[in-house]
């Protein structure tokens, strides 16, 4: 009878009322075994809260299992044609821990509270789109596409790649997205400190964020550029946070060729190191094998100029993915981390999971 007349109350709704608004997800998670920094530290949003030069309190890795959610959600979104080309746009959209797990110890980060992904209201027209709210980086939401591994805290996937550890979304934010010209786009967004702290001098400080994007595509070859800064960093907060990465690559033909490399200094952790990696793929049928490559190196000291004792970390994941539907993946992914440090040990991760998308 319930089910009866609830059917009845959705049918006497305005279509209008209806039609514009989409429900979307995905759910996944995997099953990882293996030895890492990471799995037996503190996380602030599925990340060691040292960054990359995080240790166990021993020192030593022990081999352990988890079964995390890697990156469930599910989001609501929708449109309004306001005539003469324009509409307004809006998205919910909120990470989910299906694995039982909330807060720094899961897999992805998530706390189950309402609106943790990119949530926003806006305008779109032929001048292009702007949205206020929580918004990704253009590093976050247009690159990124050699780490296409699912993974939690494991490093079946290039971890301690930019792409992974510096790629977010920006609170109090706005964000303008050009239309594409030629096969160029170009993006720019801007986070506003609300807060405005004094530092010791008594001075307000304005720790705003900006980053700057721009993208080509032509004929299955790609190209992207993203720049990410922080002001008022430091010690006295006069110096600007940055990472900047360069993509480019090949996806066509059931071949998929991605390469990166990239930049970051950071005031506020003292710290600074390069990267470079590559991603190759080829599907058949509904398999698709995957090798990644990734370096960090020249990790630096700002103050001292002088290299860090864990100067270079050399990552190697091998996997594939099954397609076993249109909307649902599996695959199995080993990946491991080498750090030349004398007291580091080499991190690795064995992975199977499941992906679905509705």
């Amino acid at each position: 009878m319930n089910k009866k007349l609830i059917a009845v109350a959705l049918a006497a709704l305005p279509v209008a009322a209806m039609a514009d608004v989409t429900l979307y997800g995905t759910i996944e998670a995997g099953i990882e075994n293996g030895k890492t920094y990471a799995q037996s530290s503190d996380l602030v949003d599925g990340k060691p809260v040292a960054g990359l030069f995080q240790r166990n309190a021993d020192g030593k890795l022990k081999s352990g299992t988890r079964i995390d959610d890697t990156g469930s959600l599910i989001g609501f979104k929708g449109s309004e044609d306001l005539g003469n080309g324009l509409k307004a746009i809006w998205q919910v959209e909120q990470g989910l821990n299906i694995d039982g797990t909330t807060g720094p110890t899961s897999g992805n980060g998530y706390g189950n509270t309402f609106a943790t992904r990119d949530s926003f209201v806006g305008l779109q027209g032929d001048f292009g789109k702007v949205r206020i709210g929580k918004l990704s980086t253009f590093n976050n939401s247009d690159m990124g596409n050699a780490d296409s591994w699912i993974y939690g805290t494991g490093v079946n996937g290039l971890y301690y790649s930019s792409i992974n550890l510096l790629d977010g979304r920006v609170n109090n934010a706005v964000r303008y997205d050009s239309p594409e010209f030629a096969g160029f786009r170009a993006t720019a967004l801007y986070g506003v400190d609300e807060t405005r702290a004094l530092n010791a001098d008594g001075n307000r400080t304005n720790q705003a964020v900006w980053n700057l994007g721009l993208g080509y595509q032509n004929s299955g070859f790609y190209g992207n550029f993203g720049y990410v800064a922080k002001k008022d960093q430091g010690a006295d907060n006069n110096k600007t946070d940055y990472y900047w990465r360069l993509e480019g690559g090949y996806a066509a033909n059931n071949l998929s060729v991605d390469l990166y490399g990239g930049r970051q200094k950071f005031y506020s952790e003292d710290t600074e190191a390069k990267e470079a990696g590559v991603t190759v793929g080829y599907t058949i049928g509904a398999l698709t094998p995957k090798f990644s490559y990734g370096r960090v190196w020249d990790i630096r000291d700002i103050s001292t100029n002088e290299k860090v004792a864990d100067n270079k970390i050399n990552q190697y994941v091998i996997g594939v993915d099954y397609a076993m539907s249109k909307r649902t993946t599996s695959y199995v992914s080993f990946g491991s981390a080498h750090h030349e440090a004398d007291d580091a040990q080499t991190e690795r991760t064995f992975a199977v999971g499941l992906k679905h998308k509705f």
